[in-house]
């Protein structure tokens, strides 16, 4: 035996065994570090293991049976001892092992001193009310989740990655001082292998977390890492192997961890868990809201009546699901603003303050829940004192909850209230920086306020993140109307991909530059085409024309369906040609004072 090991020694096997070993783990350390980075699957880090590891034995039995000689590569019993080189081999594999081994060393220096020391400083931040500012202005305890990739093969279950992604984003925006990007910005990476630090640096956030999703059956794996944004660095990674009960389980643990490993103060110094506040026990309605939620947010006729159906099936099974609840109510708004005819603008908009009702009656500390109640109270039954209030209450229960400050901002604005209306806006722009809501809505606020340039500049902006976007070259050209810029808002209008806006527009210009016979064929074949689904917009046409008569008819009809448009009523720059009219006053009265009409039992 002794002789044996001589022997091992002798043929270099032995280093051969080191060499191999400390190469191995160094190159799974960057395997470990790059390939979740640069989004390889899961799988492929396993087979890289795999054949390391088969590997192994064949390196062992390559240095038993063969040697290495001046004339090359020969089996060991072919060498004369007189002639082996397998001492100057040795000494070779000797180096080797010292230069495998400083790079190991070196690497384990740098976790230790480095990645753990950039934890170590975000421990050092101040308390949650101190706005700690590092990295050129990027603070400190920002973090944006990206969308989880599914690697399920199967792109139905794209609603179930997005969810989760949505879900952490939540539980994480209830941490103190931490800011947290909204998922509109977050989610306009979905699908590119983008440097993360250039998304840490156009999201201003110093964190980011990332993640992938495998369902399969009743089992599902999910994998999520935590990244600097400056360094590109894993902070932390784990992977969950779990089965689909499990779900509110993982992700109160990947929220525990996140928030273990950027060390942020949560809820003073209780130690409490990180969780998220679901509303619900049961798997199978927690799934129906999550495709809910997924097919509101892809917005087409179908999906939206989809989401109806599924959240309608969410609260079947759980009736108490508050979330579920404000979810159907938000649904049926949209369809009902989007997709409906201009006389079930009241019949559905009832049933979705009829949703909200139930979903507050549940859980009234639901800010999702106030939101679908105020936006039902502002657009339907026209009480902005109540939508204020409730909006107002949203927000002092979720102060950055993106949602209600963009509404409660619009709706600031087209009160005429714009002291108030920037800050909400603006401060939505900050945490949701690629949403062309908020931005538009910043933009709209802008354009009230008759900072033109301001709000083109915005709009502008928005048209770079999303060239195809809706309604954004249509508001360019009302700021062009506004100011006189007939041929600038002209050429706008011809850009607005949105049918009736371009039509709504070309009208509006007809009727400034004097051509009547034109102005009046055009308005015939608007009427003709939307009739009394845009009442409004005809009788912002009339008045701008300068026609009162045909302007208060249309008005008339735009609150007989109860039209959304009224609530830019007071502040509408094409109607202000009726303000010194008698029949103003008291029209806004009967918009803003009377009362709702009876909302239709479910």
């Amino acid at each position: 035996m002794q002789d044996f090991f001589k022997e091992l020694m002798r043929r270099n096997v032995t280093r051969v065994a080191l060499v191999y070993i400390i190469v191995a783990w160094i190159a799974m350390q960057v395997v470990d570090v790059m390939f979740p980075a640069l989004h390889v699957p899961d799988w492929a880090i396993s087979v890289t293991a795999a054949l390391i590891i088969i590997g192994f034995p064949f390196a062992l039995i390559f240095a038993w049976a063969f040697e290495i000689t001046p004339e090359g590569i020969k089996r060991e019993k072919e060498v004369d001892r007189s002639q082996s080189i397998a001492t100057t081999t040795g000494r070779k594999l000797d180096f080797m092992i010292i230069g495998a081994l400083v790079i190991a060393v070196s690497f384990l220096l740098f976790d230790k001193l480095v990645l753990t020391g950039s934890e170590d400083e975000v421990a050092q931040v101040s308390a949650p009310d101190q706005a700690v500012e590092t990295r050129a202005g990027v603070p400190e305890k920002s973090i944006a989740v990206l969308p989880f990739v599914n690697m399920s093969g199967n792109i139905e279950n794209e609603y179930f990655s997005d969810g989760l992604s949505e879900e952490l984003l939540n539980v994480l925006a209830r941490m103190p001082g931490l800011k947290v990007t909204g998922r509109t910005s977050s989610f306009q990476f979905k699908g590119e292998n983008k440097d993360l630090r250039l998304i840490g640096k156009q999201l201003g956030v110093a964190y980011v977390l990332e993640g992938s999703v495998r369902q399969s059956g009743v089992k599902v794996r999910i994998t999520a890492q935590l990244i600097d944004t400056e360094t590109g660095f894993h902070l932390w990674s784990e992977t969950f192997d779990r089965e689909l009960s499990d779900i509110f389980a993982i992700q109160d643990e990947i929220s525990a961890s996140v928030a273990a490993a950027l060390k942020v103060t949560l809820f003073g110094n209780t130690g409490e868990k990180v969780a998220g506040s679901r509303g619900t026990d049961s798997i199978e309605a927690y799934d129906l809201y999550l495709r809910g939620r997924y097919l509101r947010e892809h917005i087409s006729s179908d999906n939206i009546q989809q989401s109806i159906a599924v959240l309608r099936e969410a609260v079947a099974i759980d009736p108490n699901y508050a979330a579920a609840w404000a979810q159907l109510s938000l649904s049926q708004a949209r369809w009902t603003g989007f997709f409906t005819e201009s006389l079930q603008f009241a019949q559905g908009y009832a049933i979705a303050r009829r949703y909200a009702e139930r979903a507050l009656a549940q859980d009234d500390q639901l800010a999702e829940a106030h939101i679908a109640l105020a936006l039902s109270q502002w657009v339907y039954d026209f009480d902005l004192v109540a939508s204020k209030a409730t909006f107002l209450r949203a927000l002092e229960l979720e102060p950055n909850n993106i949602d209600a400050l963009g509404w409660y901002g619009a709706q600031m604005s087209m009160d005429g209230q714009r002291d108030f209306a920037l800050e909400p806006l603006e401060k939505a722009v900050e945490l949701d920086p690629l949403s062309i809501f908020s931005i538009a809505g910043l933009a709209s606020a802008l354009t009230i306020a008759g900072r033109f340039d301001e709000s083109m500049e915005l709009q502008r902006h928005a048209l770079k993140i999303d060239p195809g976007v809706a309604r954004i070259h249509g508001n360019i050209a009302y700021n062009h109307l506004l100011q006189g810029n007939l041929a600038d808002a002209v050429a706008e209008y011809e850009k607005e991909p949105v049918n009736w806006v371009r039509d709504f527009g070309r009208i509006l210009v007809l009727g400034r530059t004097g051509e009547q016979d034109a102005w009046a064929a055009a308005l015939d074949d608007f009427i003709r085409e939307y009739g009394k689904k845009d009442a409004y917009q005809i009788a912002e046409i009339y008045a701008d024309a300068g026609d009162p008569e045909a302007a208060f008819e249309w008005l008339e009809r735009a609150l007989e369906v109860r039209d959304p448009g009224l609530v830019w009523l007071k502040t509408d720059a094409l109607l202000s040609s009726l303000h010194d009219d008698p029949r103003w006053q008291e029209f806004s009265d009967k918009v803003w004072n009377g009362n709702s009409n009876p909302a239709p039992e479910i």
